[in-house]
């Protein structure tokens, strides 16, 4: 299911985007990673493949799927936060 047509059918915030790193605050989501998007993922990805140090790689990658877990515990604050306002 694509959040973002239900989220903006549902309510109308004060906000410049309706994407989930703006909608989550919302939804009282708080992310622990002080670095994250899918620009810096990409760039994190690109830089472990790269790199020929195993170790490296193995730490690049195991933060970048603690974004990615971010990015689903998001969505379901998000769906949850939405199912409040029916």
């Amino acid at each position: 299911m694509d959040l973002l047509p239900v989220t903006k059918k549902a309510l109308v915030l004060p906000v410049y985007s309706y994407s989930l790193k703006v909608i989550e605050q919302y939804a009282g989501y708080k992310r622990t990673m002080q670095e994250f998007g899918g620009d810096w993922s990409i760039v994190q990805y690109i830089r472990a493949v790269e790199t020929e140090d195993q170790d490296l790689r193995q730490c690049i990658m195991n933060d970048v799927l603690k974004y990615n877990e971010e990015d689903l515990q998001a969505t379901w604050a998000v769906v949850g936060w939405l199912r409040t306002k029916q």
